[in-house]
């Protein structure tokens, strides 16, 4: 199956004092993207927290790239507030999806 969808994996590392802040504002994005799936946003969105690592991970599947551009200025509001929650800059990889169910 030939597919043009999109795989993004984003890792956050927030600094120590802004987790529970940052988890607020990926439950803020969670509701954003329920909120306007049906519109052209990601097929599935989750987020985990490692605890180990203190790091937050983001998983999207996209249908192709206008599904990235939708989603992108669908939180672009709630994104500008991660920036002074974070360690260091997010971590994205962007791979293609060769086959899915």
């Amino acid at each position: 199956m030939q597919t043009t969808m999109q795989h993004h994996h984003v890792t956050l590392s927030p600094k120590g004092d802004k987790v529970e802040t940052t988890r607020e504002l990926l439950v803020q994005c969670a509701a954003k993207v329920a909120e306007r799936r049906a519109e052209n946003g990601p097929t599935s969105w989750c987020t985990s927290f490692d605890e180990e690592k203190g790091v937050f991970y983001v998983e999207a599947l996209f249908a192709g790239e206008e599904a990235v551009k939708f989603h992108q200025q669908n939180i672009q509001a709630i994104m500008k507030a991660f920036g002074p929650c974070m360690a260091a800059p997010p971590a994205t990889i962007i791979r293609m999806v060769f086959a899915h169910a």
